[in-house]
């Protein structure tokens, strides 16, 4: 009884294995963007806007459920962060992005984070917990879904997009290193 019970098991056992397809070689499941070790060409990502022309217009709530509207910031140099909390890739950029606000805030550039979080609790602790200073709006709209997203023409999640006093788009970047380049010559610095 006991040697007909392991070989039962030991034939479940291989059932399961094969099933769940291990001992063969997988395709790696599609994920939503590639992981930030691997080299990756960004140019296909970058999105379809051109230069020199109107940054598209949207109004989404704040985390205190208060209408915002990118035109709201019309005079100012605006960098728009697209994000989400739960982007590894955004996450690492936090602390530049946290610089970049520190070093450019001051000189009169105003920082619009745009979350594509779906749970706005859970932004406004990640907020609290990473001390984002800068106003962040969140529709609660899944990323590729989102209205804002597809006017952008997102591909790739963190982008940075420089809009001009007049409310043109100048610049867009993945990392906030690049906007900083893109500021300082912007700015004159």
């Amino acid at each position: 009884m006991k040697t007909r019970f392991l070989l039962l098991s030991a034939a479940l056992l291989s059932v399961l294995l094969v099933a769940a397809g291990c001992g063969k070689k997988q395709k790696a499941p599609a994920t939503e963007q590639p992981a930030a070790e691997e080299t990756v060409d960004m140019s296909q990502y970058m999105p379809a806007l051109e230069m020199g022309t109107p940054a598209p217009d949207f109004e989404a709530p704040d985390v205190l459920d208060n209408p915002v509207k990118l035109s709201d910031y019309r005079g100012k140099y605006v960098v728009l962060d697209f994000w989400a909390t739960w982007c590894k890739d955004c996450r690492a950029e936090l602390p530049d992005v946290k610089q970049l606000y520190d070093d450019f805030g001051p000189k009169g550039v105003e920082f619009l984070g745009v979350s594509f979080d779906t749970d706005r609790q859970s932004l406004v602790e990640y907020g609290f917990e990473n001390d984002i200073a800068w106003m962040v709006v969140c529709n609660e709209i899944k990323w590729k879904e989102n209205p804002i997203s597809v006017a952008y023409d997102l591909k790739w999640i963190p982008t940075m997009v420089l809009v001009s006093p007049e409310g043109n788009l100048l610049g867009v970047t993945f990392h906030a290193k690049d906007m900083e380049t893109l500021l300082k010559k912007e700015l004159n610095l």
